[in-house]
Formats: C-alpha cells, structure tokens, sequence
C-alpha cells in the first residue's frame, strides 16, 4: 500500500509548483526498534534473568583475563 505525500515547492497561493511522490508504508528499522523498547517487557526480562546476566559477565570477565594475562606477561617481558 503507497500513500501520497504533497510537497511543496513554492509559496501558500502558488499551487503549480505542487508535486505529489509516492511513500513506501513499510516501517524503518529505527521505528520498530523503537517500538520494541517502547512497547515491550524487555526491562522486566532483565530483571527476571538477572542472576544468568551476572554469572555470563563475570564468565565473559574471566575469559578475557585468562586470554590477555600471557600477553600482557610478553609485553611486560619485551
């Protein structure tokens, strides 16, 4: 489904320069993102698997410094 839009190029009583283009109906990404934050539960999800969130950070936290400790050894080395 299209729907017309007016623009206007001149000035209020100058209706020659009207010109119509056609608009697509489909809805952005940024607009269904932000419906999705608007409408959503996504906060209460947050709230309920807290303790899961907690535990793959400090895993995530963990990795990371199991990975960069023997490279920060060889730098420290030189």
């Amino acid at each position: 489904m299209n729907t017309r839009v007016i623009d206007q190029l001149g000035g209020m009583k100058d209706f020659s320069g009207l010109r119509l283009r056609t608009t697509s109906s489909r809805v952005s990404p940024i607009r269904r993102f932000r419906n999705f934050i608007e409408l959503s539960g996504w906060d209460e999800s947050i709230v309920r698997h807290g303790r899961e969130i907690d535990v793959f950070c400090w895993l995530l936290a963990g990795g990371t410094a199991a990975l960069l400790l023997p490279v920060g050894f060889l730098v420290l080395k030189g």
